[in-house]
């Protein structure tokens, strides 16, 4: 599980030509709006491991991985507030964000090492590289990002 979200600020001015005693003059309005979205990420890797042999039965063992992985993504909470050219502020909608993919598969890889002590902890350090197949969010503004790389470390036993 992560967190994700993204911050979008927008302003439109809008000119328009007023006449008064005949003088045409420009008059300027403004409008403000800022919208905060936010959401989780549920991650699910599947993975077929190939592992080196070590030489002895206590010795660390390099890996290989190969899979595929996929994403949900849920509990997305959006703000959004307007700011009009008389500087009032109307706060707050609250209707979410609608993104594009509400779940994403991509493809993985990873390589890692398994170390053993003599109590039998497993020590497993890896890298790991995931290519989504199509973003969560995706308009002019705001994308998902489609390469993730993670580097962790797992302690089993």
């Amino acid at each position: 599980m992560r967190r994700i979200g993204y911050q979008m600020n927008t302003t439109v001015s809008t000119t328009t030509t007023n006449t008064l005693n005949g003088i045409s003059f420009p008059s300027t309005s403004t409008t403000s709006t800022h919208e905060d979205t936010r959401a989780r990420l549920f991650d699910i890797p599947l993975f077929l491991r190939y592992y080196g042999t070590g030489k002895r039965p206590s010795s660390p063992r390099w890996f290989l991985e190969a899979g595929g992985a996929w994403r949900l993504a849920n509990n997305i909470r959006t703000s959004l507030d307007s700011t009009d050219a008389s500087g009032n502020l109307s706060c707050c909608t609250f209707t979410p964000a609608v993104p594009q993919h509400r779940s994403a598969i991509g493809t993985a890889a990873g390589a890692g090492i398994q170390l053993v002590d003599e109590f039998g902890i497993h020590v497993v350090p890896e890298v790991r590289y995931t290519r989504w197949v199509n973003p969560i969010f995706e308009n002019l503004t705001t994308k998902t990002d489609r390469n993730q790389v993670e580097a962790s470390i797992s302690l089993t036993f």
